[in-house]
């Protein structure tokens, strides 16, 4: 099969875009499978959601700008180097259109490279976000410069175009490659954009995570709904919950819902989200392994951690509840095969189904409802 991507053998974002997309779902669920054997796990999953769209889904990127002025996606396996030119279809039409408009206006701004090995010069990142009711944002990552005024003129200049609903200037004050900056100020718009999902409003502010794929976050979203069963009289519990995505969507239902998420941004982005939807939702921000959630004594509680996984004290404090329901949400699944070897002493398998969220890649959402034995 010919692959989509022009730049396939150097860039590693879309591995699995030579393989037709069917035997691609096959092979998730293969490879699911394969890591609960792997684990001694006797578990199967044998249903998987296609995503919507398998082209052009994602809502964020994050472009590179390296020292010599190149711009777009680092090429596999070496850090300092950049595929000049090179955008990605996995990503929506928009962020593309204002990649070719950003990556010019770098070349015309007048402003220096950052040097990722010399740690100096000022542009680094360009992370471009949208959203499927047309909202845009662009948030350009630089260092702290000795003079603002160059940087702002140039990010004015930028700001004149009209496909660009808000405009975000993020300063990265220390050496570390991240693409995000600790002090953030608006240059144009509101400062955030907005997305529908399922008939809730979702705020996306510059540095909260949010679904990459809203498209396929629908069917998400209609899963955990649906393995919840019935939250009337309730208290759900949504841990890792980002901006709100679960707990605002189900709140409705259930008697009581609380939040936990340690981002301050996501937090914050909740509460709004919370007030946007009219939901009741209790949020705190907090880790989830040093908050003492357990006093709230939780019916249903909601799993969603980092691909990394759960910290082993949240494992043990979730085994020492014993919540009658878990809803495990999992972009891990070899993660969540490892935990499943403590959590099958305790719970038993209702349900599993997994979404793909990531078409052309290895990775996939894997969503199970455990009952307490």
């Amino acid at each position: 099969m010919k692959t989509l991507c022009p730049n396939k053998e150097v860039c590693g974002s879309c591995s699995w875009s030579h393989i037709p997309y069917d035997k691609q779902l096959t092979q998730k669920l293969s490879d699911i499978n394969g890591s609960f054997a792997l684990k001694e796990v006797d578990l199967q999953v044998e249903q998987i959601v296609p995503s919507p769209r398998t082209e052009h889904y994602r809502n964020r990127m994050d472009f590179v700008i390296d020292f010599e002025g190149r711009m777009g996606m680092r090429q596999k396996g070496k850090w300092w180097k950049v595929i000049d030119g090179h955008t990605c279809f996995l990503s929506d039409e928009k962020i593309e259109e204002l990649f070719h408009l950003v990556r010019d206006w770098s070349k015309t701004a007048g402003l220096s490279y950052f040097d990722r090995k010399a740690h100096h010069g000022l542009l680094r990142y360009a992370v471009i976000r949208s959203t499927t009711l047309g909202q845009t944002m662009v948030n350009i990552v630089t260092s702290v410069p000795e003079d603002e005024a160059p940087v702002r003129a140039a990010l004015d200049k930028l700001a004149q175009d009209d496909r660009i609903s808000t405009l975000i200037w993020s300063q990265n004050s220390t050496v570390s490659d991240v693409s995000f900056g600790d002090t953030l100020e608006t240059i144009k718009g509101e400062g955030f954009i907005e997305e529908h999902i399922r008939g809730s409003k979702f705020r996306i502010s510059p540095n909260a995570f949010f679904q990459t794929n809203p498209h396929a976050a629908v069917a998400l979203l209609d899963t955990v709904d649906e393995f919840c069963g019935d939250l009337s009289g309730k208290t759900l519990l949504d841990l890792y919950c980002g901006s709100g995505f679960f707990s605002i969507a189900l709140s409705s239902r259930a008697g009581k819902t609380i939040g936990v998420e340690m981002v301050p941004e996501a937090i914050r982005d909740a509460r709004i989200n919370a007030e946007l939807n009219n939901a009741q939702v209790e949020y705190h921000d907090a880790k989830t392994e040093e908050f003492d959630w357990k006093t709230y004594g939780a019916d249903i509680v909601i799993l969603d951690p980092p691909r990394s996984g759960m910290h082993d004290k949240a494992l043990a404090d979730v085994i020492e509840a014993k919540p009658e329901t878990i809803i495990y949400v999992s972009c891990s699944p070899k993660n969540f095969a490892r935990e499943m070897k403590q959590l099958q002493q305790h719970y038993r398998v209702e349900a599993m189904r997994a979404i793909d969220m990531f078409p052309h890649t290895p990775h996939v959402e894997l969503v199970t409802r455990l009952v307490r034995i």
